[in-house]
């Protein structure tokens, strides 16, 4: 069966960063027993990044129409929303992937895959912040609040590999096949790959490497070189089955090849990884973190008990025994005292009293358990975790900027920053369209799809939702003045002697000026189940129920978290797959405050 190894890993870091270095994470949905990553870059089209800790992670472009949230992807969510994506590692050319992300905090996610697998945030001090399963053996620890380690390498990493290495191997073994593949860290299939190239079998005897172990270096090392800067993924045909490789092997027959890794893994793991049992839900992980409580927890009472028998026993016969003796079965068994006995039959007492401490400690023991055992016949009453089905939706091309429908029905699209204005003005606006922009610093463009044909209504539309968008939201203004021309009025140049910021142009001509245009936005959601935000008159013709907002000082993430909340009131079944994001990204830049709900008085805010 085709899996994922440490040169197959090092190549889709390299695709990872090269596409998604600066995204930011829009949201994150489990996909079976995997996470799925939903990232978004300026002026791009959406990316999902697939995370199975059983498979690999890579950039998907074949996800399916439907997702699910579990307990754990909604904690992934707290940790790393909205973060940007800032480049990805591998440790010691290990199965290991490592993402840094930088948001409110610094975050690294870590994927394993290493059996059984694991996800894995931590802090920027290298402390576990969250585990999908947390580990506790003898070996290793990933443990909530603890140092994370990485997985503990017993085979030289490829690129450590020296002349005297390779000498130590070939003495100690009895073939070049078993030399390899015992002490170097690479799949067997790469261990056959290298013995290739210098001309060897499996089965060539170990002495074939003697002279040769410079060689060897060079061979293991380019073929990490070849991976990480001229991959060429394939799927080749094995005696064992297809397998994954990230270089073409010699001699092995190709049945496909791509041109990138991710690509491969779509084909080969992407059904797979949406398999799967998934992380265990809040009440399963509590009923076994209770099942292991109170095995532990008898187990200690039975040991107390024995323990205080034992104590019993001793303390019977301890009036026989010498001062010296007695003193010593006193530390034995933990018996300390201000002051030393002087007599064998003090001795005893004090054992007795020990013995009977360790009897009420077992019995404290034995109850902390049977109140256990009655939470945990609660907890496995409840059903299994309910999972919430999120339909993927297809954006369309307005939805990277700033859009709403008028009244009439026609498309209206703004910009958004400096560059989505040059993107709506150079490449989406129409001889048969019209541009709008604020009076003042600091304005989007506007552009009404058809506007040659616009209403009085969807003029006063058009120039309300400028303003809404421009600077005077965050300076607080209660109205500001708009106006409107026609594109060929637009001109990229500045006249003589002048300058143009980048993703300004000049105006020529006459303006047609809309004043005190009130600075307000309403903001529902459509039958769609997108955010839709402009004028009252537009999006109360377009969305069962919305809220009107005006300029107040605060935290633009409060103003949406308390907007997402009352969508998803306003429009039970459309509303229900929205993120926080969706609606920050639809909202005005800068806090507001609900003025009016559905076209009625708004009750007082706190």
């Amino acid at each position: 069966m085709a899996e994922l190894s440490g040169l197959e890993v090092l190549a889709l870091l390299k695709e990872i960063n090269s596409a998604l270095r600066g995204a930011y994470i829009n949201n994150i949905y489990s996909l079976g027993s995997s996470q799925l990553l939903r990232l978004r870059k300026h002026d791009a089209p959406d990316a999902w990044l697939v995370l199975s800790p059983k498979k690999g992670v890579w950039i998907s472009s074949s996800v399916s129409e439907r997702a699910e949230t579990t307990g754990f992807t909604s904690k992934l969510r707290g940790e790393l929303e909205r973060s940007r994506f800032d480049g990805a590692t591998q440790v010691d050319l290990d199965r290991v992937f490592q993402l840094a992300f930088e948001g409110a905090a610094r975050r690294k996610l870590v994927v394993e895959l290493m059996p059984p697998g694991n996800v894995i945030v931590m802090d920027e001090e290298g402390v576990v912040v969250l585990a999908l399963d947390e580990v506790r053996s003898k070996s290793r620890r990933v443990v909530r609040g603890e140092k994370y380690a990485p997985p503990r390498q017993s085979r030289l990493s490829p690129t450590e590999v020296g002349a005297e290495d390779v000498r130590s191997m070939w003495a100690q073994e009895r073939t070049v096949g078993t030399a390899l593949g015992r002490h170097v860290g690479l799949p067997r299939k790469y261990v056959s790959e290298s013995l290739a190239r210098l001309g060897l079998t499996d089965e060539s005897p170990s002495s074939s490497l003697r002279g040769r172990e410079e060689e060897a270096v060079e061979v293991l090392r380019g073929l990490v070189n070849e991976a990480r800067d001229n991959p060429r993924p394939c799927i080749c045909m094995l005696p064992g089955g297809e397998d994954l490789f990230v270089v073409p092997p010699k001699g092995a027959e190709i049945v496909a090849e791509a041109g990138s890794m991710s690509e491969l893994c779509d084909r080969l793991f992407l059904a797979e990884a949406g398999t799967g049992e998934g992380p265990p839900s809040p009440g399963q992980a509590k009923k076994k973190e209770l099942e292991i409580t109170i095995s532990n927890l008898s187990a200690e009472s039975d040991s107390l008990r024995a323990q205080a028998a034992n104590v019993r026993t001793v303390a019977a016969s301890a009036s026989s025994m010498s001062i010296e003796d007695g003193l010593g079965a006193l530390r034995d068994h933990g018996v300390r005292t201000a002051r030393q006995p002087r007599s064998p039959s003090a001795i005893s007492s004090l054992l007795f009293d020990r013995a009977k401490e360790l009897e009420s400690r077992s019995e404290e023991s034995r109850a902390a358990a049977e109140r256990l055992k009655k939470k945990l016949a609660k907890v496995a009453s409840v059903g299994p975790e309910q999972r919430k089905t999120l339909s993927r939706k297809k954006a369309e091309w307005y939805e990277k900027f700033r859009w709403f429908f008028t009244s009439g029905g026609r498309l209206a699209v703004g910009g958004r920053d400096a560059q989505t204005n040059s993107a709506l003005i150079g490449r989406h606006t129409d001889d048969a369209d019209v541009v709008y922009h604020a009076d003042l610093f600091g304005s989007p463009f506007f552009v009404l799809k058809g506007g040659k044909q616009q209403s009085e209504g969807e003029i006063r539309e058009l120039a309300q939702a400028t303003v809404a968008f421009s600077s005077a939201w965050k300076t607080g203004l209660g109205s500001a003045d708009a106006y409107w021309v026609s594109p060929e009025q637009i001109a990229r140049a500045a006249p003589s002697g002048e300058y143009l910021p980048r993703g300004s142009f000049a105006v020529r001509g006459r303006k047609n000026s809309v004043t005190k245009c009130v600075v307000e936005a309403a903001v529902g959601v459509d039958p769609s189940g997108r955010v839709m935000a402009g004028p009252e008159d537009a999006i109360g013709r377009h969305c069962a129920g919305y809220l009107v907002l005006r300029p107040q000082r605060e935290k633009s993430s409060d103003t949406a978290k308390r907007v997402l909340k009352e969508l998803v009131s306003l429009s039970p079944g459309t509303a229900e797959t929205l993120s926080l994001d969706d609606v920050l990204r639809a909202l005005p830049s800068g806090g507001g405050k609900v003025v009016r709900r559905g076209g009625h008085p708004a009750r007082d805010e706190p």
